[in-house]
């Protein structure tokens, strides 16, 4: 249950180091360092999502990660995890040729040439690959849930081992409205450890906006709002991320979360 890099180089929108792999789960039992402000926010952030009782019962999620600039859609990927036993499965197009990649999260190695590689298997226009191939496909893709599961789930890991707290008071932002800041830091180990987040939440104590610093950067982010929340299974989720006064956004389509893995979801292509 580690902190998930965000790693948005295809978008434009930021890029940083990799993140160790998570379940995207939070446990009550993490020991980092958090202020009782701090805390009280973010058990009222757990409870605007619906309880972190529903996020545990959440075993399945699935959703469609769309990036969106200046019109044009230049990312498009299709995922879907078992957080229960890390199995994992990720789908995208590159120029109009369809990649699979089935893999388990909870299973990576060190890799002599490209760092973690996860176990698993790597389809390319249809066909199989293996090799070194095959590696360097997995090796994408177990990017792609580094940085995709982070952008659609990030307030329901506050609560991870190794993330600290702070409560930073008010800041009004450019819709003219004040919201309660908190600041994100990491330990050794997870990520990129020099950056850092900041989550601001409105009065009912859900996250609207967030703000990182990452770690080689010299300034501070654009804020980035999330919004249109809605309910999916027991929890809530927010299907857009739109860039402060900007053109560029994430969006979400076809996402499902529920107790109950769908059948044959992690089965490989039939030839």
């Amino acid at each position: 249950m580690q902190r998930l890099c965000a790693m948005l180089a295809v978008s434009g929108l930021i890029a940083c180091g990799d993140g160790a792999p998570g379940d995207g789960g939070g446990t009550a039992a993490a020991a980092a360092t958090t202020d009782d402000a701090a805390a009280m926010h973010a058990e009222r952030l757990a409870e605007s999502l619906g309880g972190r009782e529903a996020w545990d019962r959440t075993r399945y999620l699935s959703f469609r990660w769309i990036v969106e600039r200046d019109g044009e859609i230049v990312a498009n990927r299709e995922h879907s995890w078992d957080r229960y036993d890390g199995r994992y499965r990720v789908a995208y197009a590159v120029d109009g040729t369809p990649h699979l990649l089935l893999f388990n999260v909870n299973e990576v190695e060190p890799h002599p040439e490209l760092e973690k590689v996860p176990a698993g298997r790597a389809w390319v226009g249809g066909e199989e690959l293996a090799g070194a191939a095959r590696d360097s496909a997995l090796r994408r893709g177990y990017g792609a849930f580094i940085n995709d599961t982070y952008w659609a789930i990030m307030p329901f890991k506050w609560d991870d081992p190794g993330v600290h707290l702070a409560y930073e008071g008010t800041r009004t932002l450019s819709d003219g409205k004040a919201y309660e800041v908190v600041h994100l830091s990491f330990d050794q180990g997870l990520g990129t450890t020099e950056d850092r987040y900041w989550g601001f939440l409105d009065e009912s104590g859900r996250m609207m906006a967030w703000q990182y610093h990452l770690g080689r950067a010299e300034a501070p982010g654009e804020v980035i709002w999330w919004s249109d929340w809605q309910p999916v299974g027991d929890i809530q989720f927010a299907m857009t991320r739109l860039l402060d006064g900007g053109n560029r956004f994430i969006y979400f389509e076809d996402v499902a979360a529920g107790e109950t893995v769908p059948d044959g979801r992690f089965d490989p292509p039939t030839p």
